[in-house]
């Protein structure tokens, strides 16, 4: 059976960029509060790809964690074999997937989503760059941007795909709480950081 690479985008458009701009100003110690705020912006909590998946964007992509927000925006992955038979990701409403695409393509869309805040926000007050490798994804140089934002950070950045056991990535906004004075995540400690 042949396997090969494909990443999937559902992208940040700039309706959706100052929906999470307005969420990341929310106190995030409050569920009810955010999950008010989720639905008044026409997300669902009917359906998801997943069971953890807590609402649904109006553009299709899946939104995790109660005291978080945890919203993938792009995938890179393999299709193939016993594990991933079919292109789950790219076969959900609102997201398109490109076959042979590789890490340029992952990284591109990164950078897109970056570029889509700062268009909003001005440049990431936090911009690092981490290398490393990973038994299962090998090689890697991943960037984090981040934003301070009314006692909470919003950081756009990779991770590594737990729905996949942890051998794909996927890229996500990320949004929490975040004391004022608390130092930026080193590069390397972004990984750890974003989890719901």
């Amino acid at each position: 059976m042949v396997i090969e690479s494909y990443v999937a985008e559902c992208r940040i458009d700039a309706e959706l960029a100052d929906q999470l701009i307005g969420l990341a100003d929310l106190a995030w110690s409050d569920p009810d509060v955010t999950g008010r705020a989720m639905r008044d912006l026409g997300w669902t909590a009917d359906e998801g790809p997943t069971d953890e998946t807590r609402f649904v964007t109006t553009a299709g992509h899946a939104v995790y964690g109660d005291y978080c927000l945890y919203l993938p925006f792009v995938h890179y992955y393999m299709v193939g074999g016993e594990l991933w038979p079919d292109d789950f990701w790219g076969s959900q409403p609102g997201w398109s997937s490109q076959r042979d695409a590789g890490r340029q393509d992952f990284e591109a869309c990164v950078d897109a989503a970056i570029e889509r805040f700062a268009e909003c926000l001005g440049p990431a007050e936090w911009d690092v760059r981490t290398e490393g490798r990973n038994i299962s994804i090998g090689s890697y140089s991943w960037r984090y941007a981040a934003w301070r934002r009314a006692g909470n950070i919003l950081v756009v950045g990779p991770t590594l795909d737990g729905y996949s056991y942890s051998q794909d990535e996927e890229a996500v906004v990320y949004i929490s709480e975040f004391a004022p004075d608390r130092p930026f995540p080193a590069a390397a400690d972004f990984l750890n950081f974003m989890r719901f």
